[in-house]
């Protein structure tokens, strides 16, 4: 009998939330196979609150802690991850990793409003890459980050009339709108109906 290829899969790394029923829920809409990165190792992590949710993940060891277990995943993966998602932390740590050949495989990367991009701004990455940014964030400006990452050749966005965690139904932030958006883009990209344009 022939061996068929397996089928490419998601690869998602998720808020300092961790792995929720909310993610759970994304990947029964987005009905690819997937593996969930989270910052925690216990994968079942609850929290009151956002600041809570964010000592944690600095206790964990932060994003530079986070993008090493990223990497770690992606290389075990190699063979089979095509794309991958990330929000917020998990979007800081893939950039991180985007100009590593650890993601030169990969068809396409989404990033949600990774804040840390802004201390990486020189990344190259290695593979396409599309930069989902909040409207408003606490401890940056966004549009000018976007203007920056834009002038650097990178495919760079706001989403009009959002907060940080809009993709996230336990954030503060959280837009159901902008989930719906976003979410059918996604699932038209991964299911081959949408191709990620360069700049």
């Amino acid at each position: 009998m022939p061996e068929t290829a397996s089928p490419s899969k998601l690869l998602i790394v998720t808020d300092v939330f961790g792995n929720t029923p909310a993610v759970a829920g994304l990947l029964r809409q987005l009905a690819v196979p997937a593996i969930v990165v989270a910052p925690f190792s216990s994968e079942a992590m609850s929290f009151r609150s956002e600041q809570e949710a964010y000592q944690a993940f600095i206790v964990e060891g932060g994003v530079a802690r986070y993008a090493n277990k990223v990497a770690d995943v992606l290389r075990a993966h190699q063979a089979d991850i095509r794309y991958a998602v990330g929000f917020s932390a998990g979007a800081s740590a893939l950039w991180i990793n985007s100009d590593s050949d650890v993601m030169s495989h990969l068809q396409s990367a989404v990033l949600f409003y990774g804040s840390r991009i802004r201390d990486y701004r020189q990344i190259q990455p290695l593979c396409p890459v599309r930069l989902i940014f909040a409207e408003q964030e606490a401890a940056f400006e966004p549009a000018e980050l976007v203007r920056d990452l834009r002038q650097r050749g990178h495919v760079a966005d706001i989403a009009k009339n959002t907060l940080h965690g809009f993709m996230n139904p336990y954030s503060r932030g959280s837009c159901v709108k902008s989930q719906a958006q976003y979410t059918a883009e996604l699932i038209e990209l991964l299911h081959g109906k949408r191709i990620l344009n360069a700049a």
